[in-house]
């Protein structure tokens, strides 16, 4: 597939899932997410930040169609919706790898003008 063989809205779409998981926790929680399922009570607790936090980036990625929710009991789950996500983490990690980008973007932005 080219990138001319998106459309507009798979464009839109793709932009708002990126957004998404554009935080560093939010990423982190997707990270998890990927090992397995869990509430939004262990997504604060595992992240370190409170349950409207967690709640909150939840939602975005809820909103974006990276996770989706399933009740259980008095609680919702939470889990990654499909095996593509993972997929997307795998490329992220290996376009870092392959191309040296570690660090804060100010340095990797030093190193490819030095």
């Amino acid at each position: 597939m080219n990138k001319e063989d998106l459309d507009q809205a798979t464009r839109e779409r793709a932009a708002e899932l990126f957004s998404a998981m554009s935080h560093p926790v939010r990423l982190r929680i997707v990270e998890e997410l990927c090992r397995q399922p869990r509430s939004v009570g262990e997504v604060a607790s595992e992240m370190g930040i409170g349950l409207s936090g967690a709640s909150q980036h939840l939602s975005i990625l809820g909103r974006a169609g990276v996770v989706v929710a399933e009740p259980h009991g008095t609680t919702r789950v939470y889990r990654i919706r499909g095996p593509r996500i993972p997929r997307i983490l795998d490329l992220i990690f290996e376009f870092c790898h392959v191309h040296q980008l570690y660090g804060e973007p100010s340095e990797v932005e030093n190193s490819t003008n030095a």
